[in-house]
């Protein structure tokens, strides 16, 4: 065995007792002490960097590890190798100033989820080395050839590779959108729920009927044509107070969204880059917006599984619209905050609540 293979397998054997096998959980990333510090940068710009630096050696190394060349690039292996296990550790060195409060717990869980996909990736990379290590080299590169296409590991090396580069990807995502714009894209999906329920609100209004056996009328979608054509005659007239509830959860709905689009607008804009929010205000907006498209769902859902039995002062209908409003009404004044000293930027956040709570 050359120095270079002994020097290769010791790396192996190093990523994987260092990282893989030490670092299984979100638990174990936490632990991590901090002992780096940063001079004239910042850590989603270093975490950047690396990202890109690891997925440009394990290019490299994918491509020297075809078992047909790997024996005689050993040397050039090790080296890309050695740069690879370098970046992992200064990679792993940089976690622990994310975790030191002035990143959300959101994007946290993306950062780990990001982490422990990379491990994976890595773990499965060392095995992949150790089956080349161990196969038998040989010159005659016909055979060599003939065995790599044969080989049932050589599509998994590709698998390992590409889980990697997956891993960097997303960890260059997330340093550059940082805790604002990963906040943005989650206000943006539950606008759009939002926005698809009151859709459904819309069109249940334009012919206001609840079917007594199945208020969602699901069974009807396997009526054939003709069923489908007789539409209202499935179901029973809904009553005027069920109407009116609905038109004015309608126009909340509609208030709601433009809360959550307008809001989205803002954080896209420069509005805040300059004066960043707190995390815990950035933690809590999460909350909210994610409680606000859950409770919305489940009134709804409520309001038309009473059907014929819809009372509005009925005690779930009553507690689930007072739950819906105090997220709406703590989001609102989180808003308010961010935009304290600032007129221009707080107007319309103080129109939205005189136009949604009056």
């Amino acid at each position: 065995m050359s120095d270079a293979t002994a020097d290769v397998k010791t790396l192996v054997s190093t990523l994987r007792n260092d990282f893989v096998n030490t670092f299984t959980s979100k638990d174990e990333l936490h632990a991590l002490q901090p002992k780096t510090k940063l001079k004239d940068s910042n850590p989603t710009t270093e975490l950047q960097k690396l990202s890109q630096i690891i997925k440009a050696h394990t290019t490299k190394i994918g491509i020297i590890s075809q078992p047909q060349k790997f024996n005689a690039n050993i040397t050039a292996a090790l080296r890309e190798l050695q740069h690879f296990s370098n970046s992992v550790f200064f990679l792993f060195s940089l976690l622990p100033l994310f975790y030191q409060g002035k990143f959300t717990n959101y994007f946290n869980e993306l950062l780990d989820s990001c982490i422990l996909g990379l491990l994976n990736g890595i773990n499965g990379f060392c095995d992949e080395i150790d089956q080349l290590l161990d196969a038998a080299p040989t010159d005659d590169s016909s055979v060599n050839a003939a065995a790599e296409s044969e080989d049932p590991h050589s599509n998994t090396r590709l698998i390992s590779v590409g889980k990697i580069w997956s891993s960097c990807d997303s960890l260059d995502e997330l340093a550059t959108t940082g805790n604002l714009g990963i906040l943005n894209k989650k206000i943006l999906v539950s606008a759009k729920l939002v926005g698809d329920t009151l859709a459904e609100l819309e069109e249940w209004l334009v012919d206001p009927h609840v079917e007594s056996d199945d208020p969602f009328g699901i069974g009807s979608e396997s009526d054939n044509e003709s069923d489908n054509e007789s539409g209202s005659e499935t179901g029973e007239k809904a009553s005027p107070e069920m109407i009116k509830f609905v038109e004015e959860w309608q126009t909340k709905l509609k208030m709601i969204r433009l809360l959550l689009l307008s809001f989205s607008k803002s954080i896209a804009s420069n509005d805040y880059k300059n004066k960043e929010p707190m995390v815990e205000q950035l933690d809590k907006l999460n909350n909210l917006h994610a409680i606000i498209v859950e409770k919305v769902d489940e009134l709804i859902s409520t309001v038309f599984m009473l059907g014929l039995d819809f009372d509005s002062q009925d005690e779930e209908i009553v507690d689930l619209s007072s739950q819906l409003n105090t997220s709406v009404r703590q989001m609102v004044q989180i808003i308010k905050t961010l935009t304290k000293g600032d007129d221009k930027k707080g107007k319309w956040i103080e129109v939205w609540d005189v136009k949604y709570f009056t």
